[in-house]
């Protein structure tokens, strides 16, 4: 194979020099560019395909990634360049770092069905946020082949190389795994079971459509008991077999109301006050605590050297 010229891209297998890099991936981040790229093609007024883009985001320690969320990527297409909008980057960003404080920007992910030479130029746009990104690729054509059984994801890192004495930009193709935690894994059994026509959901999803279904007729057949009582209300001639029949079920409704059930009742209720307030006791410990550390940084810089300080 000739030498690459600058702003091709080669793709080949495992690092160059140094440790290899380690990347596990949540299956949220597939699930969130899933949606991305679906809510993109129902809405495009095209039969193409639209590209779409995103950050994903996560944690590093040294050569080892975990990526564990992403978000959608405001760009636009100038003269066949894809240009980022930064401003909705840095937003989505300090949003991001509110919330989750220990998650940084790792690097991008699109979709297409593999690297272009355009890829580098968008790729040479995020180093202003990591100086060393990692591009995740999905091929959404691929989902949709029966006989593709791998996820049809693959991750590059950039690596800089000289030449020709010139610096050239190559995309190198590094391993990964799935990495899942406990609520992951039954989210994403809830995602995989539940059909786009509702049948074939998982046990939470049958309880809750069928919970669904009960309120809904309850509420229906209330509705109706109360404009035939409006209704008789004006009426001159009653139906006062209909009357008795509906004071009986209503007559029903304060059988719940036993010495048992309140007993159950009240031990469910003050279980969730003892959580609620176990909460607030944590939380207030938390910040005490805070208070404590600024106090004592305050404290031990303002005081005379020589001296033992400190507040706890």
């Amino acid at each position: 194979m000739s030498n690459p010229t600058h702003g091709t891209v080669i793709q080949k297998e495992g690092g160059g020099g140094g440790a290899a890099l380690q990347i596990d991936l949540h299956p949220l981040v597939i699930i969130n560019m899933s949606d991305h790229f679906t809510r993109a093609k129902v809405e495009a007024t095209t039969q193409t395909a639209p590209r779409v883009i995103g950050a994903i985001l996560g944690t590093q320690n040294g050569r080892n990634l975990e990526i564990s969320n992403s978000f959608e990527l405001v760009f636009n297409t100038i003269d066949g360049l894809v240009v980022i909008d930064f401003d909705y980057l840095r937003r989505k960003q300090e949003q991001f770092k509110t919330v989750f404080p220990n998650i940084e920007f790792l690097g991008w992910y699109s979709t297409g069905t593999s690297v272009s030479p355009s890829d580098i130029e968008v790729h040479r746009q995020f180093i202003e946020f990591n100086e060393s990104p990692v591009y995740l690729l999905i091929d959404a054509q691929a989902a949709y082949n029966p006989q593709v059984r791998d996820i049809p994801i693959t991750i590059f890192e950039s690596e800089l190389h000289v030449v020709q004495d010139k610096p050239t930009f190559l995309f190198v193709k590094v391993p990964y795994r799935i990495q899942t935690g406990e609520a992951e894994r039954i989210g994403v059994d809830h995602v995989a079971r539940v059909t786009p026509g509702g049948s074939g959901g998982s046990q939470l999803a049958a309880h809750l459509v069928g919970l669904h279904n009960a309120i809904k007729m309850l509420n229906t057949r209330v509705k109706t008991l109360h404009e035939f009582l409006q209704n008789e209300g004006q009426n001159s001639q009653q139906n006062h077999g209909i009357l008795r029949q509906i004071a009986s079920l209503c007559h029903m409704l304060p059988a719940i109301d036993t010495p048992g059930f309140q007993a159950d009742f009240l031990k469910e209720y003050n279980d969730v006050l003892l959580v609620t307030y176990l909460a607030s006791i944590t939380k207030g410990t938390s910040n005490i605590n805070e208070l404590v550390d600024k106090f004592n940084t305050a404290f031990e810089r303002h005081s005379r050297p020589g001296r033992r300080t400190g507040f706890i």
